[in-house]
């Protein structure tokens, strides 16, 4: 990846995508446009690269295979400051996952999980996940904030 100096003056948060399903991911870029950048990423030095210079504030994957994501969830999981992590709507859209499933998007660290059949419905999915996200997340960033002022 090529660090450009426009990259340093972006000023929304970035909605990052990893795409490699054989549906088109414009509804996202449709749906997130209007509040968050959007920047597609190829691998881990991007995810790193953009996380390091910019308020990641949403990420896409969009795979067949969890295995092929392996490095870059472990970076979200295990590297990044609980802080930034808790900051971020992690979704994972897989052909064979249950939309909205509780135990499938617990397990799997996320925010929310899609069916790649259920995409054309995700203002609506995404709707719902976002509240819950938001209620399940709200005391912990009310603190996190409070603990910041203190230091």
């Amino acid at each position: 990846m090529s660090v450009e100096y426009r990259d340093y003056l972006i000023q929304k948060p970035l909605c990052l995508i990893y795409w490699n399903l054989n549906s088109p991911y414009n509804i996202f870029e449709k749906h997130f446009s209007k509040d968050f950048e959007i920047r597609e990423i190829k691998n881990l030095d991007d995810l790193s690269y953009w996380c390091k210079i910019a308020l990641v504030k949403a990420v896409i994957f969009g795979v067949k295979d969890l295995e092929e994501i392996k490095e870059m969830t472990k970076f979200l999981n295990e590297k990044l400051p609980i802080g930034k992590r808790r900051k971020m709507f992690l979704i994972y859209v897989l052909p064979e996952a249950k939309t909205l499933d509780p135990k499938e998007t617990f397990l799997l660290s996320a925010n929310l999980v899609v069916s790649e059949d259920h995409l054309s419905d995700f203002e609506r999915i995404y709707q719902r996940a976002y509240q819950y996200w938001s209620d399940l997340y709200k005391d912990f960033h009310f603190a996190f904030e409070k603990f910041k002022e203190e230091i």
